[in-house]
């Protein structure tokens, strides 16, 4: 194929060549076939059900998210297009991690020469528009075959109508309105220009439709659970579940100015429907009757099974499946979860640890369910982990606690494969903290006064047992293989020097959408819609799960009386429920909390005004715009100063019990009973020989704060895709490259 032809074929929105489809073998059950698909002929493919459901397996490998992701343009690797909780752009725009993204740096303004292009990469396999024409091939082809069954037609069909649907609404969701190509098109244009094939961008309305009209058809097509070696595949109920998210979204601020109430109608109809279909799947909330028990013991174990605690209810609705396969030359059958390793720190042997910022540490509730400052329970920053809700230690990990990993049989105190030692065996003789012993003591000393009054995240410092994060005393243990969960590793630990090293060969799925989340979209569009008794009974059942009770109100506000105080809780519950599994940017973006929707940009249409929700979403909900915020993440560290080498650990020999998470770890101020003698040890020690500091996390420059514009809630296209494609207007808000004005495409126009 010429280049010529190439460029036509782009310019055409037709990427992609539908006589070449590759397979390569995943961990997912259903995909555990080794054969490698290369050039096919159509007519075989789609003569059995075998050969078509290959084709329709091609989509989950193209277009499931990954755990760990960049959120580059296609180069920083496949499946970047939408955040599942990593430190990336989409995260990193939110307050769950640290350091300005393009989105949100004060010091630079994105436009048609600097924005990342999502709408088109090079690398087909990363193209939205290849992945669109893939699913159109497979829809044509196999509505064509006389070979399939109905019933096979419909099981296909319904995979495939979801992943096109599911691949436009991550395209939706941030231009608003793109084009809509239902066929897919002729890739060999010839010596016409292909001007019959371009499709114009339709309006954000035309686009939601489409996509639920395809979701609605799938859940239509599927069946409601699939046999247990198809476990990952696609329901009914997650078609419907994600019908019900793009409603919600629909219905927000960001895409409904007016607060129109007939989208918070759609939205609570497709979501009760998905709850019932989940449910009749065997879809629920899992570990329901003993979530609180140990702490959240069993909401941990949620994410590593799909099985609850009577091994019947399923938390999971749409998950990327990975396996622990050794890595071979000859084929690339391995797909590991690399999440385990991201967030272990150096002395496991992991990855260096991810780190939460302060504010979402401050940010999660007391033990009485209610947020710092409006609880009874007065909250100790330094012994920030006492008196908190029973997730909050399931979500971070933090100095003097107990975060044990399974070995694998190795021998941590010898040499690795290039004879070097392991760092383990560098530990003074009192450490033990290998495998099921490991303890995190991540907290830092200092040599000089002046270190530890600095705020800079880049100050001098030497930290306990050889961790290496001077200034990082908190870990995210969000979705963690705990040794303390089970016996059973999804993980294959390797002291290697080199991959798979510590925890990289790991089968842990990806749950990127589960039944708490549908519940919380539930609990939204019945509080957007005036059912707030609905949406508290929501609320409760989450509560419920991770050990409220009725008696303490499941620890929620008694005044949930109004439209806004309801919806305010439940944004409040999503980012506690659902912190680090990339939902926060979707949710800060949608209701506009970056501005309230107060400001403008020049020549802003008048659709674009918003005239619901009192005019300004942050006042609306009582929470302060993250425009002008500044993030920080938590560092503690000695009260003594002491020499910058390990034997010189001034508070080593003071160290308590860590804690296991077994332990009570509520403190009464009326009774001064901690409920346990290691709870009451552990602030003892942090009383007696720690401090803490909020060093900064986005610059030095303490001028400087979260920055983003109001035209980047529709981004607009990148140069490249305007001169593919002279005729695709800009959105409003970004220059028009290819017609010399400004944007002139509104997608809230109808």
């Amino acid at each position: 194929m010429t280049t010529k032809n190439i460029k036509h074929i782009i310019a055409a929105f037709c990427v992609g060549c539908g006589s070449v489809a590759t397979l390569l073998s995943c961990s997912d059950n259903f995909l555990d076939e080794m054969t490698v698909y290369g050039s096919f002929s159509e007519d075989k493919v789609y003569s059995s059900y075998a050969g078509a459901l290959d084709r329709v397996n091609t989509l989950y490998r193209e277009l499931l998210p990954q755990a760990t992701q960049g959120g580059g343009n296609g180069s920083a690797g496949q499946n970047n297009y939408t955040s599942t909780g990593s430190p990336e752009v989409w995260s990193k725009s939110s307050m769950e991690y640290g350091g300005f993204t393009d989105f949100t740096n004060p010091d630079q303004e994105l436009d048609y020469t600097n924005v990342t292009d999502y709408f088109y990469v090079i690398n087909k396999s990363d193209s939205p528009w290849g992945n669109i024409r893939n699913a159109n091939d497979i829809i044509e082809h196999i509505e064509a075959s006389e070979a399939l069954t109905q019933e096979e037609k419909n099981k296909l069909l319904g995979q495939a109508y979801f992943f096109r649907a599911f691949r436009y609404w991550t395209l939706v969701k941030l231009y608003g309105g793109v084009p809509i190509i239902d066929h897919p098109q002729d890739p060999i244009i010839g010596d016409g220009d292909g001007s019959d094939k371009i499709v114009p961008r339709s309006s954000a309305k035309e686009c939601v439709q489409f996509i639920c009209n395809d979701l609605q058809r799938a859940a239509d097509m599927l069946p409601k659970s699939w046999a247990s070696g198809e476990y990952g595949r696609i329901t009914a109920g997650a078609a419907l579940a994600l019908k019900g998210r793009v409603q919600l979204f629909y219905a927000s601020p960001l895409f409904n100015r007016t607060d129109e109430a007939a989208r918070w109608d759609s939205a609570y109809v497709s979501n009760k429907q998905a709850l019932q279909l989940l449910n009749e799947g065997g879809v629920g909330l899992a570990y329901a009757g003993g979530g609180g028990a140990q702490n959240a013991l069993g909401w941990a174990k949620m994410f590593l099974a799909n099985d609850g605690s009577d091994g019947s209810v399923g938390e999971t609705v749409l998950a990327t499946l990975y396996n622990n396969r050794d890595k071979v030359e000859t084929a690339n059958y391995d797909k590991w979860n690399y999440w385990e390793h991201n967030l272990r720190p150096v002395n496991a042997n992991g990855g260096g640890g991810l780190h939460p910022t302060a504010e979402m540490v401050d940010l999660f509730p007391m033990a009485d369910g209610l947020q710092p400052g409006k609880s009874a329970i007065r909250y100790d920053k330094l012994c920030f982990w006492l008196n908190r809700d029973p997730r909050f230690y399931r979500t971070f990990a933090f100095p003097g606690v107990e975060w044990r990993f399974d070995t694998g049989g190795n021998d941590l105190n010898s040499y690795d494969d290039v004879g070097k030692k392991y760092v383990y065996a560098y530990y003074p003789h009192q450490y033990s903290g290998a495998g099921n012993n490991y303890q995190l003591w991540s907290y830092t000393w200092y040599a000089s006064q002046d270190d530890a009054d600095r705020m800079s995240s880049t100050s001098n410092g030497y930290t306990a047992d050889l961790i290496a994060q001077k200034n990082s005393a908190v870990y995210i243990r969000k979705r963690s293989d705990d040794g303390a969960l089970s016996a059973s590793p999804l993980y294959r630990f390797s002291v290697s020097a080199s991959t798979p090293k510590g925890f990289q060969q790991s089968a842990a799925p990806l749950i990127w959408m589960r039944y708490a989340e549908v519940l919380l979209d539930f609990a939204e569009a019945a509080a957007g819609a005036g059912h707030l008794d609905e949406a508290l009974q929501a609320l409760q059942q989450i509560r419920a799960r991770v050990g409220y009770t009725a008696e303490q109100n499941f620890g929620l506000p008694t005044d949930l009386n109004s439209r806004d105080k309801m919806l305010a809780a439940v944004l409040y519950e999503r980012q506690v429920e659902l912190a680090y599994e990339g939902k926060a940017f979707d949710d800060v973006r949608r209701w506009m909390l970056f501005d309230g929707g107060t400001e403008k940009f020049n020549g802003q249409p008048e659709s674009w005004s918003l005239t619901g929700f009192g005019g300004n979403t942050c006042q609306y909900l009582g929470v302060s715009p993250l425009n002008g915020q500044r993030r920080h993440e938590i560092v503690v560290y000695t009260r003594a100063l002491a020499d910058q080498k390990n034997e010189s650990d001034p508070v080593m020999d003071k160290r308590p019990k860590a804690l296991t998470l077994t332990e009570k770890l509520t403190y009464d101020d009326n009774s001064e009973d901690y409920g346990s003698n290691e709870a009451m040890d552990m602030a003892d020690f942090y009383t007696a020989y720690l401090k803490r500091k909020d060093v900064n996390a986005d610059t030095n420059d303490e001028t400087k704060g979260i920055r983003f514009l109001p035209q980047y809630y529709f981004i607009g296209f990148k140069q490249s895709a305007m001169q593919t494609n002279p005729t695709l207007l800009q959105t409003v808000g970004w220059h028009d490259y290819s017609h010399g004005t400004d944007g002139t495409f509104d997608p809230l126009a109808e």
